[in-house]
């Protein structure tokens, strides 16, 4: 799975200046080899071969968390290729991946252009080098990965650093996408309920949807037909949250353990309480459609 808190000790070996006509080539279909970004009528695709030939590539170090060793990787800022697409800092990207994953990310960041601040940058995986696997799974031919200055690490979580990407797309965050995530209206934005729907946001709905509003589906919805607090409790839900394998061992799960790193104790509570606000908002689900 995804690593949590991605930390930089490396060098960037090259300028960053990178005009948008150097990398824009016609469209091309979505594919296991090209790299779709799309922010409204707006879309624009680039192969492997590309982006490996685009001036300006830069040579990105860094401590990758997702493979626990230390790389270098051929890389363009992430800000570059959003040049001249309608966006501004208050929207939101999400990133699909070929396994379904769905990371959602804040424009603001990956807009992020200055070596003082964490920054979002594209990897593109030469097929003559090709990466190591994680897992023995493929993480290729894109990746997001970050170079993160002294002080930031705890900005970038483990959703943040994405792989197997094949397709970026520039939205309006998931809750104005989805009404039906979120809490009741005139709720205090301090209050635990609120909190932990920004915990929810930032740990489950990568994977999860709930009143079957989301992007991704790799784990079951979390409100329809019960909210995991009703059929775990909150101390068997917050176990599954931190040791998955311990409530319940299968060897095909792909949930990872959540640490105290990524998701405090604190946090946990809160996240627990969006969770039982939620069961009492659970939305009918739309009703089957059978042909005549």
């Amino acid at each position: 799975m995804k690593a949590w808190i991605a930390r930089t000790i490396g060098r960037i070996a090259v300028s960053l200046a990178l005009p948008l006509v150097s990398l824009a080539g016609p469209a091309l279909a979505a594919g296991p080899a090209t790299l779709t970004i799309s922010a409204g009528s707006q879309q624009r695709s680039w192969t492997v071969d590309q982006l490996l030939h685009a001036r300006g590539l830069a040579s990105v170090t860094v401590d990758d968390e997702n493979l626990k060793r230390r790389l270098t990787f051929k890389a363009i800022p992430l800000a570059v290729l959003l040049q001249g697409l309608p966006v501004t800092p208050e929207g939101t990207a999400t990133t699909a991946a070929t396994d379904g994953y769905v990371s959602h990310l804040p424009m603001r960041q990956l807009l992020a252009d200055s070596a003082a601040q964490p920054r979002a940058w594209l990897a593109v995986e030469n097929p003559a080098a090709p990466w190591p696997t994680l897992k023995g799974q493929d993480i290729g031919p894109f990746r997001l990965v970050w170079t993160v200055p002294p002080g930031h690490a705890g900005v970038v979580n483990e959703s943040f650093w994405t792989y197997s990407i094949a397709r970026i797309d520039v939205t309006a965050s998931p809750a104005d996408r989805y009404p039906s995530i979120r809490p009741a209206a005139g709720l205090p934005a301090d209050g635990p309920v609120m909190r932990g729907f920004a915990a929810f946001e930032r740990v489950c709905l990568s994977c999860h949807s709930l009143n079957r509003g989301g992007d991704a589906h790799l784990g079951p919805d979390l409100n329809m037909p019960f909210s995991p607090v009703e059929y775990l409790g909150d101390e068997k839900l917050a176990r599954l949250i931190r040791d998955p394998q311990s409530l319940r061992w299968w060897p095909e799960a792909r949930m990872p353990a959540i640490d105290t790193r990524n998701l405090s104790d604190a946090e946990m509570q809160d996240l627990l309480a969006y969770f039982h606000h939620m069961a009492e908002r659970r939305q009918a689900a739309p009703a089957a459609v059978h042909p005549q």
